[in-house]
């Protein structure tokens, strides 16, 4: 059968690319995956699988990296794991040790529901108080064969006890299950831990959960800027085209205004290449997110550049900037936030065409660093991953040694004084019809998925 899809032809931004490679150091880098658990569970039917095993997230604290390997596949022993940084660098093939338990992180036989229990986890985030934030999902995201093992949750963890502080179940009212709840942002008030909010992306609904932590509570925003754009959902990665329709996918907050102290919300869905603002102010509104309009809260911020679709992106209080993971062009990018917002003012400064396959999470630590992390789950998606190589690799940069001299430094003036809202004639995404036959990959319905005739292949979706 041959369908008709749409692939992007798309002339390239003004997007500057820094010459040479900044200060960048490799950290850790796997051809596999090993968990440090019993021997019984490594030897147990589908215990461990080690081609299934894809990691989805890197986040540093200090001499600890949590590295998340989501059960998107049978033989994942744990989901929540952490390494222990030591120098020499790159680390090779570290093994993972569950956090902050295996009992934690091991499933029930019957896969009952266990508030004792974590399922799958994508993207945790660390906070001022030296707490370790995340959702678990409660699915098993197995092709065919998609589970619901228990409804998802908000869990806090105190990383100097290693010891749960919090679990909030994320009620039905805000989501019917945990499938796309994948990146997480925390608002923490600068003078008291105990007030917490947590914005949530659901890019399979489109919608934003926020959770008050201190009443215990949540609600959840739906607008139309939490969309896909049609135009921008198709892909070139490797080679390899394909199309994606994933929402709203990070959300990072700027520094709280001195006069309100409230923050600027940065947001933007994966298959799109504008980004958009609201103040939380607005989303810390329960009573707002019940309105049918929203007036101009929320508002259109500017275009990234052609091809410049990004999966998480991340503040740095102390310099203002913002870095994004660019998918497409294999590369990390920066934007001084003083600045307006326009490809002219934004700066490539690291991208790596044979490592950075898909830079899927990326997170900036207490110590001035910015880390990020690709994974090549592309290769998995649509070609073959292979045990021989490489396809896991962990990152981290000093931030103003990376800025340093680009048009991100803050010392450094804008390239233009204008924002850019849309492509312009020179770098408009256009949109040409190109047949060919189906291949395995993302299907209709409300979990995309691949033929069920083919239980090997992954969801097309969700990376």
């Amino acid at each position: 059968m041959l369908r008709l899809v749409f692939l992007c032809v798309v002339a390239f931004a003004a997007l500057t690319v820094v010459s040479g490679q900044r200060q960048v150091e490799e950290v850790l880098k796997w051809q596999q995956v090993e968990f440090d658990v019993p021997a019984s569970v490594l030897s147990a039917p589908d215990g461990y699988i080690p081609i299934n095993n894809i990691p989805m997230s890197g986040v540093h604290y200090k001499n600890r990296v949590f590295v998340t390997v989501p059960r998107r596949r049978w033989g994942i022993p744990s989901t929540l794991n952490v390494v222990e940084l030591e120098p020499p660098y790159p680390v090779t093939n570290p093994v993972l040790k569950p956090y902050p338990s295996f009992e934690l992180n091991e499933l029930r036989a019957d896969l009952q529901p266990d508030a004792n229990r974590l399922v799958t986890v994508y993207r945790p985030r660390v906070d001022r108080c030296d707490r370790l934030w995340f959702v678990d999902t409660g699915m098993m995201e197995i092709p065919g064969n998609f589970t619901v093992v228990q409804r998802p949750s908000i869990w806090s963890i105190d990383l100097k006890t290693n010891q749960p502080l919090s679990r909030y179940e994320i009620p039905q009212k805000d989501v019917e299950t945990g499938y796309g709840l994948t990146s997480i942002t925390l608002d923490v008030d600068p003078d008291d831990c105990s007030k917490v909010f947590v914005y949530i992306s659901d890019l399979q609904t489109y919608r934003m959960v926020v959770y008050d932590h201190e009443n215990q509570k949540s609600w959840r925003f739906l607008h139309n800027y939490f969309f896909l754009n049609p135009l921008e959902g198709d892909f070139n990665i490797q080679g390899i085209p394909f199309a994606w329709d994933d929402g709203i996918f990070s959300i990072a907050l700027s520094n709280p205004d001195p006069m309100t102290k409230f923050r600027t919300a940065y947001f933007h869905a994966l298959s799109s290449n504008s980004e958009f603002t609201v103040s939380t102010a607005v989303l810390r509104n329960e009573t707002a997110s019940k309105r049918g309009y929203h007036g101009d809260d929320f508002k259109l911020l500017g275009y990234r550049g052609a091809q410049s679709q990004s999966s998480i992106h991340g503040f740095h209080p102390e310099t203002g900037v913002i870095f994004f993971a660019l998918v497409q062009l294999n590369a990390v990018s920066c934007w001084d936030t003083r600045k307006p917002f326009a490809p002219q003012n934004m700066a490539i400064v690291y991208k790596n065409d044979r490592d950075i396959i898909y830079p899927n999470d990326l997170s900036i630590d207490q110590e001035g660093n910015v880390w990020f992390m690709s994974n090549s789950i592309i290769k998995l998606l649509y070609t073959q991953l292979s045990l021989e190589e490489f396809d896991f690799h962990i990152w981290r940069a000093n931030i103003k040694e990376i800025i340093k001299g680009t048009v991100c430094d803050p010392t450094v003036p804008p390239n233009v004084d204008h924002g850019q809202r849309f492509g312009g004639e020179q770098n408009a995404d256009r949109v040409t019809f190109v047949e060919y036959k189906d291949k395995y990959g993302p299907g209709g319905g409300p979990y995309g998925g691949w033929g069920s005739d083919d239980k090997r292949k992954p969801t097309g979706r969700r990376p």
